[in-house]
C-alpha cells in the first residue's frame, strides 16, 4: 500500500489538481487494500455491447461497398475514406476490449497492478487517438457525401459550409491528436506515469490530461449535431411531398444516435476527470460509449447509400426522393431510358453524374433534357452536327404524358418541346410541334 501511494503522490506532485488520476494522500488513505487475488471486476457487459456494435458496423460497411462497387458502379471519395476509417475503428474496439478483460479497465483503481498501471495507461492513449482518426474520417466523409449529392443543384452557401466543416474536422483531428499524444513528454512518460523506476531516470513533463481529453469530447459531439442538422435544413426547404421529407429527415436524422453516445462519453469524461480518483472503474463505461459512438458513426453514415443493396437483394420498390431530382440515391450511375418499355426502343446510356440538374442546367449539345414528373430522359437529337458551342439553352413546355402505345412514339393527345441552340458556327432554331394522329 505505501508503494502504491508513493507512486500516485509522485504522479501528482506533476500536476496539482482537484480530481482524476492524480488522487491526494488522504484519499489513497481512505482506499481499502489491494486485491490482487479476486479483485472486484467488470461483467462480460460492456465487451459484448462493444463487440456486437462492431460487427454491426462491419456488416453495414460492407453492404455499402457491395453497393457502391458491386451494385451501383459509383464509388466515390466518400467511400474511401470511410473505407480507411474502418482500420483505426477496428482498432478502437479491439483496444477498448483487451482493456475492459485483460489490462485493467475491469478493476478498480486500488486494485491495479504494477503491470496494468501501464497497460491501462497504454491502451487509453490507444483508443483515444484511434478513435480521433475513425470519427474524423468518417464525418469528413459524410461531408464529401453531402457535397457529392448535392452537385450543381445547391446555391453556394451550402457548399461553403460543407467546405467549412471539413476544414474544422481536419484542424481538430490534427491538433488534438498531437495534443493528446504529446500530454507528457517524453510520449512514454503517457504510459510511464505510475513507474517510478522509469520515473527515477526520465525527466517528466506532462499537462493537464482532463482538461485536454473534455475539450476533445465536447467538440466531437458539437460537430455530430452540426453535421446531422445541416441536411435537415436543406430537405426542409424542398418542393417535395410531406412524408417524403419526413423519410428523409429521419435516414438523415439516425446522425443524432452519434449525438447520444457523444453526451453519454462526454459525461463520464467530466465525471472521471472531475468527480472520482476511481478512474478505471468508472472510465470503464466512458469506453463503452466511445467505441459505440465510432460504430455508429460508420452505421449512419453509410445508411444512404444501403438503397441499391435492399433493392437487388429484398426487392423493395426503387422510386427517387423527389421531383427536383436533389437527393436521388441514383446519383452517378449509367441510367438507360427505355420508351414502351423496351429495350429496342431505348435512349441513349448516360451518365446522371453529369447532369446539371436545375433550370437552365447545361446538357451536352446532341441531347434534349426532357422532365416529367419524377423522371429525367434524356433523348438523342436527330440534327445534332457538332458539339462545338459556347452556350446552349434547353427549354421545356410539356404536358402530362400518357402511356404510350405499342405503334407510337409519341403520345396521342401531343406535347411540345422548343429547343433553341445558339453556336459560333451557325444559329439555328426550330420549333417542332408533334400533334396527336
Amino acid at each position: 500500500m505505501l508503494r502504491v501511494e508513493h507512486q500516485l503522490m509522485g504522479a501528482r506532485s506533476l500536476i496539482p489538481r482537484g480530481g482524476g488520476v492524480y488522487p491526494p494522500p488522504e484519499v489513497i488513505s481512505s482506499w481499502p487494500q489491494p486485491n490482487y487475488v479476486d479483485p472486484e471486476t467488470h461483467d462480460w457487459a460492456g465487451t459484448i455491447v462493444s463487440i456486437v456494435f462492431l460487427c454491426i458496423a462491419v456488416a453495414v460497411f460492407t453492404a455499402r461497398m457491395w453497393s457502391r462497387l458491386g451494385i451501383a458502379k459509383n464509388a466515390g471519395l466518400d467511400d474511401l475514406l470511410i473505407t480507411i476509417a474502418m482500420l483505426p475503428l477496428i482498432g478502437t474496439t479491439l483496444a477498448t476490449v483487451l482493456g475492459m478483460r485483460i489490462y485493467g479497465f475491469q478493476w478498480h483503481a486500488w486494485d491495479q497492478t504494477k503491470l496494468t498501471y501501464v497497460t491501462s495507461r497504454q491502451l487509453a492513449l490507444a483508443i483515444e487517438v484511434n478513435y480521433l482518426a475513425a470519427t474524423s474520417l468518417t464525418k469528413i466523409s459524410i461531408l464529401c457525401f453531402y457535397r457529392r449529392m448535392t452537385n450543381g443543384t445547391i446555391r453556394r452557401k451550402f457548399i461553403y459550409w460543407v467546405w467549412a466543416l471539413i476544414a474544422f474536422v481536419v484542424a481538430y483531428f490534427i491538433s488534438f491528436s498531437f495534443a493528446i499524444l504529446f500530454t507528457c513528454t517524453p510520449v512514454e512518460g503517457n504510459w510511464r506515469l505510475f513507474d517510478m523506476a522509469w520515473r527515477l531516470h526520465n525527466e517528466l513533463k506532462c499537462h493537464d490530461e482532463g482538461v485536454i481529453i473534455v475539450v476533445v469530447v465536447v467538440i466531437s459531439t458539437l460537430q455530430d449535431f452540426i453535421i446531422c442538422a445541416l441536411p435537415v435544413f436543406l430537405v426542409w426547404n424542398l418542393q417535395m411531398a410531406k412524408r417524403q421529407k419526413v423519410a428523409l429527415i429521419a435516414l438523415f436524422g439516425m446522425g443524432l444516435l452519434t449525438c447520444v453516445c457523444g453526451v453519454m462519453r462526454t459525461y463520464f469524461a467530466i465525471y472521471v476527470y472531475y468527480a472520482t480518483y476511481d478512474t478505471t472503474w468508472y472510465a470503464y463505461y466512458g469506453w463503452i460509449w466511445t467505441s459505440v459512438e465510432a460504430d455508429l458513426g460508420v452505421v449512419c453514415a453509410s445508411a444512404p447509400a444501403l438503397k441499391f443493396f435492399f433493392c437487388r437483394y429484398f426487392q423493395i420498390n426503387r422510386t427517387g426522393y423527389g421531383s427536383t431530382g436533389l437527393l436521388r440515391s441514383d446519383y452517378g450511375k449509367q441510367t438507360t431510358t427505355y420508351v414502351n418499355g423496351s429495350p429496342g426502343n431505348s435512349l441513349k446510356t448516360f451518365d446522371t453524374s453529369t447532369l446539371e440538374h436545375g433550370k437552365g442546367g447545361a446538357m451536352p449539345l446532341d441531347r434534349i433534357q426532357v422532365r416529367t414528373g419524377m423522371n429525367v430522359v434524356v433523348e438523342d437529337r436527330e440534327d445534332a452536327t457538332s458539339q462545338v458551342s459556347d452556350s446552349s439553352l434547353r427549354n421545356l413546355t410539356i404536358l402530362p404524358l400518357p402511356s404510350l402505345s405499342s405503334n407510337d412514339r409519341w403520345p396521342r393527345w401531343g406535347s411540345r418541346t422548343t429547343c433553341e441552340r445558339a453556336s459560333i458556327h451557325t444559329t439555328r432554331e426550330r420549333d417542332v410541334e408533334r400533334n396527336a394522329r
